[in-house]
């Protein structure tokens, strides 16, 4: 499913719009992201009032931190030693 193609599926929309969180939560202090989910401090604090612009916008920013080819494509995944920070 190309990006495109996801905007015009609401069920998948609604799936990419609940919160990227993977209950991996630790700031890396060099880059100043999430090591779970790669948002910032401002952008985790933001997403429960943000509107479904401002989720897509951070969801594609997050792609791109990730590696990731494309909005659903998990990339690098969580940032290395985050599993750590879980147990």
């Amino acid at each position: 499913m190309t990006d495109a193609s996801i905007a015009e599926d609401p069920v998948q929309l609604r799936m990419m719009l609940r919160s990227p969180c993977v209950s991996i939560c630790e700031i890396d202090d060099p880059t100043g992201f999430c090591r779970g989910c790669w948002r910032t401090p401002d952008e985790i604090a933001a997403w429960p009032t943000m509107d479904q612009g401002g989720r897509l916008e951070v969801l594609n920013r997050l792609a791109q931190r990730r590696g990731a080819k494309s909005l659903t494509d998990p990339g690098r995944g969580p940032m290395p030693g985050a599993a750590d920070a879980a147990s």
